[in-house]
């Protein structure tokens, strides 16, 4: 499992899981059966329906065997699939711009990249390397700037981890590390241009961490929070505060940053979700990927749709199947709007 969980020792996920009594999710929309229109991606069939780029989508990282590493893209809200990126070999976070171009993170055997996709496109308009480094993970994209950010993660004990920073979306990357950081997990922008990181503290099992390269900085600064935060899982900027997810007990917490300080001053209670793998925010909403026990011994993946920041009880449900693989990471896609 190409995911924050499946990088820490399974027993965590393990006995967090045994211990619950788990609420039965109904509802939610269950994607229909779409004749797909076929274009090709390393040998390997992917396809979009011919009027996707008309619309807002949603990506959804399956970085799996079972699934052999492929993204299933969403009409957004409406969770209909509109259709699927293959031929991945290890794809594991993915982000979008401005542009609607999504960015997908990708361990391959020869090399690990990054690799563009246009939006509703299934073949890559560009592939980055990423020259140093284990694992790349999540990736942001400067709204200010169009710079890219990007996370290593890095093995378990730490080698390779680091974070870095394509100018313009392009060429080599500027690296960031900072002893403080074991790991790096998960990035955003703020609307100023400043990069938040999160990852893992090597003083503690599972002790998270957060950092800071504000804009035009040449090193990462570390951001104190007064709450601490079980598990992380992903931030995301919300417009004013600095949001931060919660993996067990599922919680999006806000954080208003103050230099090197961060105070909470608010939280999103996502009631009906059991793991918060990953979310995107996405306006007044929340793109929620959630892990759920199927039966006693097997989890599955769905994606939850909440009320922001009010949270309560999910309001859809897309892209759930039975064994239908992990999902990773989903990035929203926003559809070109006509200027009159």
């Amino acid at each position: 499992m190409k995911s924050f969980i499946g990088l820490v020792p399974a027993v965590g996920v393990a006995a967090l899981f045994a211990g619950c009594a788990l609420r039965q999710i109904q509802g939610g929309i269950q994607p229909p059966v779409v004749m797909p229109e076929t274009s090709s991606f390393v040998g390997v069939r992917s396809w979009t329906n011919v009027d996707a780029t008309t619309k807002d989508l949603l990506y959804a990282v399956y970085p799996s065997a079972v699934t052999q590493g492929t993204i299933d893209v969403y009409s957004y809200p409406q969770g209909a699939l509109e259709g699927q990126i293959t031929g991945l070999n290890g794809p594991g976070g993915d982000c979008s711009d401005k542009k609607g171009n999504v960015y997908v993170t990708d361990v391959e055997p020869s090399g690990n990249e990054v690799v563009e996709f246009a939006h509703g496109g299934t073949q890559p308009i560009r592939t980055l390397s990423v020259p140093s480094g284990k694992n790349p993970y999540s990736c942001a994209v400067d709204p200010t700037t169009g710079d890219l950010a990007v996370t290593n993660y890095g093995n378990t004990a730490g080698d390779g981890a680091s974070l870095l920073i394509y100018r313009n979306a392009r060429g080599q990357p500027k690296s960031y590390t900072d002893p403080q950081f074991l790991n790096y997990a998960y990035c955003t922008y703020d609307n100023s241009g400043d990069l938040f990181v999160d990852g893992k503290y090597p003083g503690g099992y599972e002790v998270p961490i957060f950092g800071e390269v504000p804009r035009r900085a040449k090193s990462i600064e570390t951001i104190n929070l007064n709450y601490e935060i079980g598990w992380i899982s992903s931030l995301q900027w919300d417009g004013k505060y600095l949001a931060v997810g919660q993996g067990v007990k599922p919680y999006i917490f806000q954080f208003l940053i103050a230099g090197t300080s961060g105070n909470r001053v608010g939280s999103t209670q996502l009631n009906d979700a059991t793991w918060l793998e990953q979310f995107v925010l996405a306006g007044k909403r929340v793109v929620a990927v959630n892990i759920f026990f199927h039966d006693r011994y097997e989890y599955e993946y769905d994606i939850l749709l909440y009320n922001y920041p009010q949270g309560g009880d999910s309001t859809e449900r897309i892209g759930y199947d039975i064994g239908g693989g992990d999902i990773s990471s989903v990035a929203l896609s926003r559809k070109k709007r006509s200027v009159h």
